[in-house]
């Protein structure tokens, strides 16, 4: 009896509403984010980042399976290049990565901002050994004031079915200053 009502409950908390609060996450950017996310610790980003440049903003989940980062960057690209940028990253992500298969490659405007937007499974490339997992990703490329910004979401597929909507909607919600 007590097994089945907490098993009720794990359910029902696996499958409850998720909740949104819009955050100013950078100078230049704000969007809503599940209130289930939270911000990296140092030791989670020296150990997902080691000898890369660490994200402006980098997130995770309660058991550490989700990343969601924000990195802007100087570039040569410009406002109006977003298409090429496009073009770029079509011939550039899939050497990333092993068993790709993309659901969404594809320009779109978010509240009137272009990005080049990828959604795929994949198994990153530069994993050794075995161990390498299938990851859901969901990528957001743009040029902002002469900064290329590159949002990402990844997550393991069996908490792809939970996330994907979250992230979407996260994603829909991405507004420049």
């Amino acid at each position: 009896m007590i097994k089945s009502i907490g098993l009720i409950l794990s359910f029902l908390l696996f499958f409850q509403e998720t909740t949104f609060k819009k955050q100013k996450l950078t100078d230049y950017l704000s969007m809503e984010v599940s209130t289930e996310l939270r911000e990296m610790t140092q030791q989670e980003l020296s150990s997902k980042f080691l000898g890369a440049r660490i994200p402006d903003v980098a997130m995770t989940d309660a058991q550490s399976g989700v990343e969601f980062t924000i990195t802007a960057s100087s570039t040569f690209w410009q406002e109006g290049d977003v298409a090429l940028l496009k073009d770029f990253y079509d011939s550039s992500i899939p050497p990333l990565f092993k068993q790709i298969d993309f659901s969404q490659k594809e320009l779109v405007t978010i509240n009137d901002k272009q990005f080049a937007a990828y959604q795929f499974d994949g198994k990153p490339a530069n994993e050794r050994g075995s161990g390498s997992e299938q990851r859901y990703t969901y990528l957001l490329y743009t040029i902002h004031k002469n900064g290329l910004v590159t949002i990402s979401f990844s997550c393991p597929p069996y908490l792809k079915s939970k996330w994907e909507p979250i992230a979407q909607k996260m994603f829909g919600s991405v507004k420049f200053r």
